[in-house]
């Protein structure tokens, strides 16, 4: 009896202190917070959770913007394109990744003279990450010049994709997004060098 009760208490005490380690998990980010564990840009989780993000917020937030007039007189006019941009230190192919994991087909890396023209971009800020919850940080085009935060908060069930929970837009204005691109960089570099 004296053994079973010994590890019957045992069992508990582990069973408590790992709880308590997953309870307290910290997120990992992209990029990096000042004290949390960094993620790796081009591994999953990461560039489907940034390709569904920016998928999802240019589907909720096209409608608030003007359609583009069209090309040739006689056609109908369209929704912006999804011009996105992500943050500093992803290389080319995670860049085409994530474009290619929007699926959608209007979808493209931003470039300097979609800045400088002022098109609207949608704008990658942070992805954070823990256990079976994501979140992702998106600037979004609003009205005139003005940008816009929205966070989406995906949770995923075990050996599962994540799946979208909550989209939440916030009232606070976000910066206009910069050119990170790295295949835009390069080019510049390269004019500027010629």
């Amino acid at each position: 009896m004296h053994r079973i009760t010994r590890r019957l208490v045992g069992f508990v005490a582990i069973s408590a202190a790992s709880l308590g380690v997953i309870a307290c998990t910290p997120y990992a980010t992209f990029p990096s917070d000042s004290d949390s564990v960094v993620l790796t840009p081009g591994v999953y989780p990461v560039p489907q959770l940034m390709g569904k993000a920016l998928s999802e917020t240019y589907a909720r937030t096209m409608g608030d913007l003007e359609l583009v007039p069209p090309a040739v007189a006689g056609e109908e006019a369209t929704p912006a394109p999804l011009i996105y941009a992500l943050p500093s230190g992803i290389n080319e192919r995670d860049w085409r990744q994530v474009g290619i994991l929007t699926e959608v087909d209007s979808a493209r890396e931003v470039t300097m003279a979609d800045i400088e023209a002022g098109l609207p971009i949608w704008e990658i800020k942070q992805v954070r990450v823990r256990s079976n919850r994501a979140e992702v940080d998106v600037a979004y085009p609003s009205s005139g010049d003005l940008y816009q935060l929205a966070t989406l908060v995906y949770e995923a069930e075990p050996f599962r994709a994540y799946q979208l929970d909550v989209f939440q837009r916030w009232l606070i204005p976000a910066d206009r997004p910069v050119c990170e691109n790295p295949s835009e960089i390069a080019r510049i570099e390269a004019e500027q060098a010629a």
